[in-house]
């Protein structure tokens, strides 16, 4: 299996994004038109649930360092800065 960084990922993030952008755009305003779904018709491969779930933890610890999301031990909930009130 080709080991890739999230470096690589972002550049390709940023290198095909508007066109990729667009395309799913256009895929979606035709499923609406059509009727069609928008579910997931297959599940997922088990390296592609790793990668997701690792991908999520680093998003989560990260805005867990910035600030933006705090956990409370009390209510076992997770705070996100952005939603609080007052």
């Amino acid at each position: 299996m080709r080991k890739i960084t999230l470096e690589e990922i972002n550049k390709r993030v940023q290198t095909k994004g508007r066109s990729v952008d667009y395309a799913v755009n256009k895929f979606r305003s035709k499923t609406k038109d059509e009727g069609w779904t928008m579910g997931r018709v297959r599940p997922r491969d088990s390296d592609e649930v790793l990668a997701l779930n690792r991908l999520s933890r680093m998003k989560l610890r990260n805005a867990m360092k910035s600030g933006k999301v705090q956990y409370d031990k009390e209510r076992r909930v997770f705070l996100v800065a952005e939603y609080l009130r007052g």
